[in-house]
């Protein structure tokens, strides 16, 4: 099989299209699977990198290896593999159900691609798990404080939800419902439980300002929080 520079260029780039149309999907799992790591920055996180290449790599993988037949025959370089590399990449996980026939061998592609992820996804929990473990203990220490106001930081917590329009009517309906029965509660500690089973539906970005109706302080805020959120913590109130 005889492939011009210029033709393999455009099949791997063909194959790279697969990875990019499987991505809003993948992505969307990542961040499900990923919230309640609260100060997640993927960018800076080797272990999101890592996840990034194989939801990029399999679906072009499986789109060389049974789209197009690729060690079987040359495929034409035309818009039509384009075409076909769009639907491979949205249709991927339908993909992932079969084995792939390459022609020299048989691979459980579903099995590869799940370790690989399972890697990545490991990575990521280990730069990242024991930050949110230790901050969730310091709160709950700063939450039992006499200064502290669970009730105001929970009827906060309400209102943010009320008007959150990413959330289904299930989802805010059973947010609400948690927090109205943390409010009526006189255990603190179960009071405590709801607020940290929220605090990750909460964007990153809006986060100091939920704290603070909690009436945490700003040492506790500058003494926990990563230093990307200085500038929130020293802004005027």
């Amino acid at each position: 099989m005889n492939t011009s520079p210029a033709d393999g260029v455009l099949l791997i780039l063909a194959a790279l299209v697969a990875g990019v149309f499987n991505l809003p999907v993948a992505l969307e799992k990542l961040q499900e699977t990923c919230k309640g790591l609260l100060f997640l920055e993927p960018l800076k996180s080797p272990g999101f990198w890592f996840w990034l290449a194989a939801q990029l790599l399999f679906p072009a993988a499986v789109f060389l290896l049974w789209v197009t037949n690729f060690f079987q025959e040359q495929p034409a370089i035309d818009s039509m593999l384009f075409t076909k590399a769009v639907g491979a990449g949205i249709s991927f996980t339908a993909f992932l159900n079969a084995r792939t026939e390459t022609g020299f061998l048989t691979l459980d592609m579903k099995s590869i691609y799940n370790g690989f992820i399972r890697l990545g996804f490991e990575l990521i929990a280990a730069q990242e798990t024991r930050r949110t473990k230790n901050f969730l203990r310091a709160l709950e220490q700063e939450l039992q404080q006499p200064s502290a106001d669970l009730t105001e930081g929970l009827r906060d917590l309400r209102a943010y939800f009320s008007v959150d329009i990413s959330l289904t009517t299930i989802e805010r309906d059973k947010f609400l419902q948690s927090i109205d029965r943390a409010i009526e509660t006189e255990q603190t500690t179960e009071k405590i439980a709801v607020v940290e089973s929220l605090l990750p539906e909460v964007r990153q970005q809006d986060l100091v300002d939920s704290l603070r109706r909690f009436r945490c302080t700003d040492a506790f805020l500058l003494d926990n929080l990563p230093k990307k959120f200085r500038s929130q913590i020293r802004s005027p109130k």
